[in-house]
């Protein structure tokens, strides 16, 4: 085998009926020559040795290690981070599968741009083993193009990403810390420390299924820990992180971002109100004057108030209300927060502090790789971080019947 140029880490535990099916899908991909396959056997009931052995005998490519107890996913890509050989490392989840152009089309974004992680769009599917050749998956997942700002809001990096394995250098391990969402944590970490970009095709399988460690069967522990995980890194990042420029700019530029992160915190899906209200003290604490200052008050108190009124706290939602100026969004503020049953914080109408640095950090663009193998960026888009994206829900897809063509 030559030198690898990936490394796909695969961490199994009772997952005998998906292995074959994750190993033949990998020796499919068109770099496959140029890939080593990493399997952790966390200590496994199943017949997963026996599996790979037998693989091992036709494929040099493929290493195998067994833990002597059973242990957490995390713990297992750490193993596999330190045996991998090749510079770019991506996880193969058993039951995933993928477009047999993924590594080629995904390196090749990794090796035209100076960019720390790629990932890209991927079809849900139901059925366990389907192939891309034969998947009956309907719907896909559309995931934003990245920015700061939209990383720390959605979970918008899939299960598939594929990044240059010397970022553990400063992003650190795999965190056993998180048990379900410790992938989102680890892309967070190597996003904020090489950056990441989007590339815009489908290309992975990812099945859905209740049983699994993030399944519908366990949605309530899921989303606990994801708030939990983006919470740890809202408080993490450093502002300028979030919105670039926001410090060098001025403390009018400072608020506007604290305001837009703040924003995120109360109006994402993952919302944490209390952070919220803090990066709101934050802008208020600043050296401001005049206008500036006033129009920081008046933001102040309106989405201090929509966040009282949304947590059943009427009368201080009143107090903080009575301090904004008369508008057609204090009266609609003032409407819901009357209501016996408190709306959902989207329902209000909160304030957004306008300013170039702001919108400069809402733009984002992803790219797409062109029949000669070439990287191209796609449109920019601006868009707040914390509105609504259909495409992490699932969006209606067709298999195209048209192949991508092969990179060179």
């Amino acid at each position: 085998m030559t030198e690898p140029l990936v490394t796909a880490m695969v961490s199994t535990y009772a997952s005998e009926r998906y292995l074959r099916g994750c190993l033949d899908d990998l020796l499919a991909q068109t770099l496959a020559d140029r890939l080593e396959i990493v399997v952790i056997d966390a200590c496994s009931p199943q017949r997963e040795g026996e599996i790979v052995r037998a693989y091992q005998q036709r494929h040099a490519n493929i290493r195998y290690l067994r833990t002597e107890t059973r242990e957490c996913t995390s713990a297992a890509f750490n193993r596999a981070t330190a045996m991998a050989r090749a510079p770019f490392l991506t996880t193969a989840n058993t039951d995933d599968r993928h477009h047999p152009e993924f590594l080629a089309r995904t390196v090749a974004v990794l090796e035209q741009r100076p960019v720390g992680l790629v990932y890209a769009d991927t079809a849900i599917n139901t059925i366990d083993n389907e192939t891309w050749a034969n998947t009956t998956a309907t719907k896909r997942f559309l995931w934003p193009d990245y920015t700061p700002a939209r990383a720390l809001s959605c979970c918008l990096f899939g299960a598939q990403p594929v990044w240059r394995r010397d970022l553990h250098e400063s992003a650190g391990a795999w965190s056993t810390e998180w048990r379900i969402a410790n992938d989102q944590d680890m892309f967070l970490r190597l996003a904020r420390a090489g950056g990441a970009v989007r590339l815009a095709e489908v290309l992975g399988l990812f099945l859905q299924r209740p049983d699994s460690n993030a399944g519908s069967a366990r949605q309530a522990s899921v989303v606990a820990e994801a708030c939990a995980v983006m919470r740890e890194h809202r408080r993490a990042w450093a502002l300028d992180e979030i919105v670039p420029g926001a410090i060098a700019n001025g403390p009018f530029a400072e608020a506007a971002a604290w305001f837009e992160l703040g924003n995120l915190c109360a109006l994402g899906p993952y919302t944490d109100a209390q952070s919220a209200l803090d990066c709101y003290r934050a802008a208020m604490g600043l050296p401001l004057r005049g206008d500036e200052a006033h129009r920081v008050q008046q933001a102040f108190a309106t989405n201090s108030a929509c966040i009282l009124a949304a947590a059943g706290a009427p009368d201080a939602a009143a107090r903080a209300f009575a301090l904004a100026a008369p508008s057609a969004s204090r009266e609609h503020n003032l409407a819901l927060a009357r209501q016996a049953t408190p709306p959902s914080l989207r329902a209000f109408r909160f304030v957004e502090l306008e300013h170039e640095v702001v919108r400069q950090s809402r733009l984002a663009a992803g790219v797409t790789v062109d029949a000669r193998g070439q990287v191209h960026a796609t449109a920019s888009t601006e868009q707040r971080p914390w509105d609504v994206f259909e495409g992490p829900n699932g969006v209606p897809w067709q298999r195209p019947r048209q192949a991508l063509a092969s990179v060179p």
